[in-house]
C-alpha cells in the first residue's frame, strides 16, 4: 500500500525581519509535515533451544515410537532447509542399515533427509539399566571425538566423526530406563555451526520424544 502524503503546511510572512514557520509539532527547520516512514519491524526467527539450557536430567523417554513428536520445524531449522520425506521405523522391523546390510532392529526411529545432509533419532526398544548405559558410554568413548557436555540425559556421551565432506555429531544419553540417540550430519565447512545445530536439535529431539 503506497503512502500519501499530506498538504504542506502555510508558511505566513510577517515583516522582512521576522519570519515563523506555522507547523503543529513545532519549528524543526522543515516545512513538511507528511508522515514519516517508520521502518517495519522485524520478524523474530525462532532458532530453538541450546541443549545446555535444557535440564534433560529432568526428563523421562517412553521406549516407543516418537517420531511424530518432533518439531518439524526443529527439523528444518536442523537441516538449514526444508526436509524430504519422513523415513520412520519400529522395533521389530527389518530395515536397510547400510548400502548393503538390511538387519532387523530392536528401536524406535526416524530420519529426516535433505540433499546430503540428514537429522535423525532413535530410541531402543529394550530398557536399558544405569549401569549397562555406563558401559554403552565407554564403547562409544573409545572411537574417539568424544565428550560428556552438554549433558544429554544420564549419562551421556557426545561424538564428533567426519568423512567424505560432512561432519556428524552424534549424542546419546539415559532417559529413565530409555536410551535415546541423536545425529545431525551437514557439510563440513562450518564445524561449529554445525556443532550449535546438532545440541539444538538434540534437544528438540528429547522434548519432543519426553511430551
Amino acid at each position: 500500500m503506497s503512502l500519501v502524503r499530506r498538504p504542506r503546511a502555510a508558511r505566513v510572512v510577517v515583516a522582512a525581519t521576522a519570519v515563523c514557520c506555522l507547523a503543529v509539532s513545532g519549528c524543526s527547520g522543515t516545512t513538511d509535515s507528511g508522515p514519516s516512514r517508520t521502518p517495519a519491524p522485524r520478524e523474530a526467527v525462532d532458532s530453538g533451544t541450546p541443549l545446555a539450557d535444557v535440564d534433560t536430567t529432568a526428563l523421562v523417554v517412553p521406549r516407543a515410537p516418537f517420531c511424530d513428536r518432533v518439531d518439524p520445524a526443529a527439523v528444518e531449522r536442523a537441516l538449514g532447509r526444508a526436509a524430504g520425506d519422513l523415513s520412520a521405523y519400529r522395533s521389530g522391523q527389518r530395515i536397510k542399515i547400510s548400502d548393503d546390510v538390511a538387519d532387523v532392529v530392536h528401536e524406535f526411529g526416524c530420519r529426516w533427509d535433505a540433499g546430503g545432509a540428514a537429522a535423525e533419532a532413535w530410541v531402543f526398544a529394550p530398557p536399558v539399566t544405569r549401569d549397562r548405559a555406563a558401559g554403552l558410554v565407554r564403547e562409544v568413548r573409545e572411537g574417539g571425538g568424544c565428550a560428556d557436555q552438554p549433558a544429554f540425559g544420564a549419562p551421556s556421551v557426545t561424538c564428533r566423526s567426519q568423512a567424505a565432506g560432512h561432519v556428524t555429531f552424534t549424542v546419546r544419553g539415559l532417559f529413565g530406563d530409555a536410551w535415546l540417540s541423536c545425529r545431525l550430519t551437514l557439510d563440513a565447512a562450518d564445524h561449529e555451526a554445525t556443532h550449535d545445530r546438532a545440541g539444538r536439535w538434540c534437544a528438540a529431539v528429547a522434548t519432543g520424544a519426553a511430551s
